[in-house]
């Protein structure tokens, strides 16, 4: 990237100088949030709950050489250290909602002066947009600090982004604000313009005052107005969010030579989501890893890690949470090490924690030792700031890495220049004047260590917590013991039942490696390959074994393999009826071991210190592995049981039998049907079985022989009982006996000369018209060339099961024409299929075409026809007309009128 840069150079405030020492203590207190804080004296972490500050985002605090608080603010207010506003203390000109809202910085050779730079992007309150500072002075009248100068402007341009560093060489801070480019140089000027937020500004606070450095703008880059900009600890990098855009951007940093220089970028969108916006962002203490917060559309937030200069072409950011619910806010580097992350409510929900990265310095996400909403504010609440310090508070620090007691620890003092001398108390009783000495502790712990160092003439007190993690506990020449069956001193063993020596108050989880010889187990080579089922080579062979902490502190340490016989013979078979797993013939019982447990307590007088567990196999029980369950299902089979004494060794082990007993054979069906034309079904409750009992719904005993003819319809039991190997087992089965099924016609219809039967019934059946000749093989048939009349009709079952049934129908017919001229064919107009087995009532009249009654039909004469005669007289050849009124059994009234042809 190039960078177009105009420079400005300006000389501002004349103070008089004092010679002050600087060192980490100056951010030994915290207050944000809403009247949160915490406490980082003397290497102590404690919550502080006196605090009077209200900063919804950006604050600042400061404290003296010692680590007592002085004052802090929220930009726009200052509390001194008795959390009362300080005089004149009110309406400074930051903005509360700015990530940096402000930036608190020390004059270099006076400890009693002190600039709050305030950020302004917003005109109001009588203020322009711009950057503003204030001094604030402590005094024998004004113990607890005076704002004696308040919201001096330095430039016309809005920016949130303030940040510093102290360049000790030179005894100077360096301020660095990123903002739009300045319109004028001269104090007051009226803003005419709106450009782009892509100028860098360097104010030097020296013994004489504030002054402007020098201003740098590129053409070629801008960012919004929203974001965070930081200094790494060691001044040689400087990262920029933009809450605008999905871009961090990392500088290469001159504070000496006011130089910035493109690095790299990180973008921190995802791939279908590149609108993920960076909030904050913070170095960790050896300034190669930076972690940032982000955010999507307000909805989720997230927390990632960056390696700077990672080799890898693929790097790219790590995520280390995220959440639809906490927002990850302002990220901040503590005088412990520690980078701690302000939380708030993404729900509309107070949050009174924040999140800690333990140590930042580890590149790998489990090594950084992330903890989410780890430390609790309550009663005082997390908002999205925390406060901002002058990032070189944080170089002076003590450098060591928390390690195991065995090791030695390493301290170095960071610093931005030469350390003249040191005096360290590690805190273990023991001191050093070595300015970089090695120390080791003879017990595990957490130490308080501090340095009172020489550091280009200023004496600096620093302070770090050092944890000192144990080593794996274990006694060296333990003897585990084995059952030997078969009296050779040979056995299988589980190497890892050594573990349960292995002291584990933290509950960790040890890495346990076992070897044949010591020095195998010391170069960490030739591990034994099967150590959960590890057969011994000879009695009282020593095992070595390496145990790994998960801090990976070591120790190396040895047992024995012991193999003695301790047999447990002649145990009881135990049986079990087939069903009693609740499933019939699948050959399975359910065995209840604690029933065989306790009598193998018993058998042999077994202490109740001792376990007993059950397995599969010899080996399993050799080396306690894959222990069955009390309530054990399986076929005829052979399993082992194992007594484990008090102190862990094997007191005996033994083979138990166990039998499923054959099946009870009972073939009876679920129901069974009842025939009207045959005697009752003989049930026969099998020979196999010892006894039978018979009984009805009622559970009244009604047989106990083996067969049993069923008396009639309803629902019975029967129970039968068989007796092996001693043990009865019994077997119940329910089933119900139907009534005979009298079949019904369904359906009868003629069409034409076809007559078509359908029937209701549980058969299969055959049908007739003469009740002699049977003829289908179903519930339907259909019989052909009908004639009209009364028709018969016959069905009956063709297993001779269900009763047989018959019905008449009647298929009426009204001839079209007759011809009585007495040669016997047609010689009378009858109507067929009327009779009095089908109907109650018929009436029958015929008329001629004027409507004049001729002769009438009744149930009775119907069967005699009409001869065409009236009155004795033979009537001529001509059309005729009828009318029918019926009445069937079912009282239903049947109408029918025609007409038909009288031919001679």
């Amino acid at each position: 990237m190039k960078y177009l840069l105009c420079k400005y150079y300006f000389l501002f405030i004349l103070l008089t100088s004092y010679s002050i020492a600087i060192s980490q203590n100056e951010t030994a207190n915290w207050y944000f949030g809403n009247g949160a804080g915490l406490s980082f004296y003397e290497g102590e972490f404690n919550v502080l709950n006196d605090g009077a500050i209200i900063a919804p985002a950006g604050c600042s605090s400061i404290s003296d050489s010692n680590g007592d608080l002085l004052f802090y603010t929220n930009g726009e207010t200052v509390w001194n250290q008795n959390h009362e506003t300080m005089n004149n203390g009110n309406d400074l000109a930051g903005m509360v909602e700015h990530n940096q809202s402000s930036i608190i910085v020390p004059n270099p050779d006076n400890e009693n002066i002190y600039y709050i730079f305030s950020t302004r992007s917003e005109i109001g309150n009588f203020l322009p947009i711009g950057v503003f500072y204030s001094i604030v002075e402590f005094s024998d009248d004004f113990p607890l600090g005076n704002v004696i100068e308040k919201n001096n402007l330095l430039i016309n341009a809005s920016g949130e982004r303030i940040t510093a560093t102290y360049l000790p060489e030179q005894n100077i801070y360096k301020v660095l604000v990123l903002s739009r480019e300045p319109y004028s140089i001269v104090f007051g000027n009226p803003v005419t313009q709106d450009p782009a937020i892509n100028t860098f500004t360097f104010f030097d606070v020296t013994s004489t005052g504030v002054s402007l450095s020098e201003s740098q703008t590129s053409e070629e880059f801008a960012v919004s107005n929203a974001g965070t900009m930081k200094i790494s600890p060691n001044g040689q990098l400087l990262a920029l969010a933009d809450s605008g855009d999905n871009l961090i951007t990392i500088f290469n940093f001159e504070a000496e030579t006011n130089t910035i220089s493109f690095y790299k970028y990180i973008n921190t969108g995802l791939f279908g989501q590149p609108d993920i916006f960076p909030y904050s962002l913070e170095f960790s203490p050896n300034s190669e890893i930076l972690y940032f917060s982000s955010m999507l559309e307000e909805s989720t937030s997230f927390l990632y890690k960056f390696i700077i200069n990672s080799q890898d072409t693929a790097n790219d950011k790590i995520l280390i949470s995220s959440s639809p619910m906490i927002g990850f806010g302002f990220l901040q580097l503590a005088i412990d090490g520690k980078i701690y992350i302000s939380n708030y409510s993404l729900i509309d929900e107070e949050i009174n924690k924040i999140s800690t990265i333990n140590k930042p310095n580890k590149e790998s996400l489990e090594e950084c030792e992330y903890e989410e909403l780890s430390i609790d504010l309550a009663p005082n609440i997390s908002l999205k700031g925390l406060p901002n310090f002058v990032t070189s508070f944080f170089e002076n620090r003590i450098i060591v890495e928390d390690d195991c007691v065995s090791q030695s620890f390493a301290f170095e003092i960071g610093s931005y220049t030469s350390i003249i001398s040191a005096e360290w108390d590690f805190g273990d009783g023991t001191t050093s004047n070595i300015i970089s000495p090695s120390h080791q502790f003879n017990e595990p712990g957490e130490y308080i260590v501090s340095t009172t160092a020489n550091i280009n003439g200023n004496t600096k007190e620093l302070y770090k917590k050092v944890t000192v993690y144990p080593l794996p506990n274990v006694s060296s020449g333990l003897t585990l013991s084995q059952c030997d069956v078969d009296y050779d001193g040979i056995s299988s063993f589980n190497l890892y039942d050594y573990s349960l020596y292995i002291e584990n108050s933290e509950n960790e989880e040890f890495e346990i490696t076992f070897f044949n010889n010591y020095q195998d187990a010391v170069n960490n080579i030739n591990p034994i390959s099967n150590p959960n089922n590890y057969e011994n080579e000879y009695n009282l062979e020593e095992i070595h074994v390496r145990i790994l902490s998960e801090r990976g502190c070591l120790t190396i340490s040895n047992f024995f393999l012991e193999s003695n016989y301790f047999s447990l013979e002649n145990i009881p078979t135990t049986y079990v009826c087939e069903d009693s797993n609740d499933i019939l013939d699948d050959l399975l019982g359910s065995f209840d071991l604690r029933v065989i447990r306790g009598g193998v307590i018993e058998q042999f007088s077994i202490p109740d210190t001792s376990t007993l567990t059950f397995y599969e196999t010899i080996e399993d029980a050799q080396t306690q592995a894959n222990p069955l369950p009390l309530y054990y299902v399986a076929n005829t089979s052979t399993i082992w049981i194992r007594v484990t004494t008090e102190n862990g060794e094997c007191g005996g082990i033994g083979s138990v039998n166990l039998v499923v007993n054959s099946e009870i054979e009972l073939n009876i069906q679920d129901s069974y049907q009842l025939c009207d034309i045959q005697d009752n079904p003989i049930l026969d409750g099998n020979s196999s079985n010892n006894t039978w009992n018979w009984s009805d719904s009622n559970g009244n005993l009604l047989s106990t022989q083996r067969l049993f003819q069923i008396p009639s319809s309803g629902d019975y039991n029967v129970t039968v009982t068989k007796t092996e190997n001693g043990l009865t087992c019994s077997y119940s089965k329910n089933f119900t006996v139907l009534a005979p099924v009298i079949p019904v016609f369904e359906n009868i219809s003629v069409d034409g000369t076809t007559l078509s039967v359908s029937i209701v019934g549980e058969s299969t059946y055959e049908f007739s018209l003469d009740n002699q000749t049977f003829v289908g093989q179903s519930n339907t048939y259909t019989f052909q060339n009908i004639t009209p009349g009364v028709i018969d009709i016959f069905v009956r079952d063709v297993y001779d099961c269900e009763q047989s049934i018959s019905t008449q129908f009647s298929y009426i017919f009204f001839p079209k024409f007759f011809t009585p001229n007495n040669d016997r064919i047609n010689d009378k107009w009858i109507v067929y299929g009327i009779n009095d087995n089908l109907y109650k009532k018929a009436e029958i009249t015929i008329y001629d075409r004027y409507g004049k009654r001729l002769y009438s039909f009744t149930l009775n004469t119907i069967r005699h026809g009409w001869d065409g005669k009236y009155n004795k007289i033979l009537l001529p050849n001509s059309d005729y007309w009828y009318k029918a009124s019926l009445i069937d059994k079912n009282d239903n009234l049947i109408e029918k009128s025609g007409h038909f042809t009288l031919k001679r």
